[in-house]
């Protein structure tokens, strides 16, 4: 498939300008020449056109001049320069050839038929023939080798062979120093090798470069800085870069979903899913921006919008930029594990590791859909494989606490949030979990001391808030562990396990009356909640009590 940004290049990628004063056929003949017979005229004509890119005008104006000189190699080559501006890359090919029948060591002819090779997605070929021109350095008409490195560049970065891209835009820059698109392709090749500051380098020096953008356009060197912004955690200047992208070309799918990754990276859910959003209505099967709207959605809790999101993008154009179709089978498998699918997510996070074995987070994922399903010496298997790729994954330590702590193995499963913790010493997540550990092997001074941890870095936790509450109450620290359940009831009054829990402090206070309405709530809000409904039936000898 030819790709699209070939098309407008050979004008637009002249290193040496070409413009010549044209003179129309009257004006020529009122100048005291023939100009319909003078080849010159033609010839110049010609290249002023091509060069004003007005491309059919140009075509017709060589044909005229072939007609009257066709062994002239250099117009032929002229020729095939506008013909691959057309669109027209075959034809470009051959009349390439034709100028090459009568000057084999044309080098501008042989460029345009790497660039039109190039555009025919013919990357072997189109190298040779970039190789070709460079090694025979033959006539290159009013050009330079500038357009032969530049292009043999773009060829290698498309092969990711980055390093070698670079050395041939450095021998570009060295022809043409200040050129916008050469130092935009350079930038893209510095993203690619995760060079962060080289790249914003290179795209600082485009946007203030000569302004010959061929292709690629302002707006490109902007995302690609946006996304050298976005390696180096800069998400300020990343969303600048990307404003100043989406003004100058508000209908760029790949600078919306550059916006959307930094959105989402700084937790701004809402903004990145509309980021995301604009990029799919742009390109509807655009995989990465699919990939972005699903994995949103999994954070939202919006799981079967997340799953259609996440079957588009497998389904989609493979275009998944920094990120895989393995990620995608693993998003999927968090939508179906979020519908209560396990089944379907364990089938899809299989997939995931099918296609990238080394993937932690899938082996780390796929060992908490097993723990769902109960498979706890299964689940476990799992984690190590995540831990045994890498050991400082700290999500895969939470994993295995928790899948530890549903076997009973209190210890072991302390062990394991404690490595967490030290990887990860600010989630709240791991501290409330940790807490609740420490509860079951009865260190409660330490299970408050976990749950604080958490509140102070989460305040409104309720399940943290819920586990100080507990801490208190083992503690006999019946007055507070009340207070921390009233809080847990403000941010959620139908959390029935609460109000059980406030209602034991008040049976310690002996406020009765207090307990008995608690525990009838919380029957209320749920049935099955023996606890509760045993704590009730313990109390009637004192309610009865005259």
């Amino acid at each position: 498939m030819p790709h699209p940004w070939a098309i407008r290049l050979v004008t637009s990628l002249a290193f040496v300008s070409t413009a010549i004063p044209a003179i129309a056929p009257a004006q020529a003949q009122n100048a005291g020449f023939d100009a319909l017979e003078d080849f010159d005229y033609w010839a110049d004509l010609c290249r002023l056109q091509a060069s004003a890119e007005d491309y059919e005008k140009a075509l017709t104006a060589c044909e005229q001049a072939i007609a009257l000189s066709p062994e002239d190699a250099d117009i032929w080559a002229q020729r095939s320069g506008i013909l691959v501006n057309l669109a027209a890359f075959p034809d470009a090919i051959a009349s390439a050839n034709r100028a090459l029948s009568f000057d084999p060591q044309n080098s501008l002819a042989i460029t345009y038929q790497c660039v039109a090779y190039t555009a025919l997605g013919e990357s072997e070929t189109a190298l040779d023939k970039c190789n070709d021109a460079l090694r025979v350095n033959g006539s290159w008409g009013r050009e330079n080798p500038a357009l032969a490195w530049l292009y043999r560049g773009t060829i290698l970065a498309q092969s990711q062979q980055y390093e070698l891209a670079l050395v041939a835009y450095e021998r570009t820059l060295l022809l043409a120093p200040e050129d916008s698109r050469t130092l935009t392709r350079q930038c893209q090749a510095y993203l690619d090798l995760a060079q962060s500051a080289r790249a914003i380098q290179s795209c600082e020096a485009a946007l203030a470069g000569n302004g010959q953008w061929g292709e690629v356009g302002p707006a490109l060197a902007w995302t690609y800085q946006g996304q050298a912004y976005t390696q180096l955690s800069q998400y300020d200047k990343a969303i600048f870069a990307y404003d100043q992208a989406i003004s100058l070309d508000p209908d760029n799918a790949l600078t919306w979903a550059a916006q959307g990754q930094v959105l989402a990276a700084l937790r701004h859910n809402q903004e990145a899913l509309v980021s995301y959003n604009r990029a799919v209505e742009i390109r509807p099967d655009y995989a990465l921006a699919l990939l972005g709207q699903c994995t949103l959605l999994n954070r939202l809790s919006s799981y079967e919008p997340a799953l259609a999101a996440c079957d588009a993008a497998i389904d989609g154009d493979g275009d998944w930029g920094s990120q895989s179709l393995a990620q995608g089978w693993n998003e999927r498998s968090i939508a179906l594990t979020g519908a209560g699918q396990y089944e379907e997510a364990l089938a899809s996070i299989n997939r995931a590791v099918g296609i990238q074995p080394s993937y932690v987070a899938a082996h780390n994922h796929r060992s908490t859909i097993l723990w769902y399903l109960g498979r706890y010496s299964q689940a476990l298997a799992a984690n190590q494989q995540a831990l045994e790729l890498d050991e400082t994954y700290a999500p895969a330590w939470f994993t295995r606490g928790v899948i530890f702590r549903a076997m009973g193995h209190y210890t072991e499963a302390l062990a394991a949030y404690d490595r967490a913790l030290a990887l990860d010493p600010f989630n709240a997540w791991g501290w409330t979990n940790r807490s609740l550990v420490l509860w079951q092997l009865e260190q409660y001074d330490e299970a408050l001391a976990s749950a604080e941890r958490a509140i102070a870095l989460e305040p409104e936790s309720v399940p943290a808030l819920y586990n100080q509450g507990t801490a208190l109450s083992a503690l006999g620290r019946y007055e507070s562990a009340i207070a921390a359940y009233n809080q847990v009831l403000a941010l959620d009054p139908t959390y029935a396990d609460a109000l059980t829990g406030r209602a034991i402090a008040h049976v310690y206070l002996k406020d009765y009356a207090a307990a008995v309405a608690d525990l009838q709530a919380a029957i209320a809000l749920n049935p099955s909640d023996t606890l509760a409904q045993e704590t009730l039936a313990s109390l009637r000898p004192e309610i009865e009590q005259p």
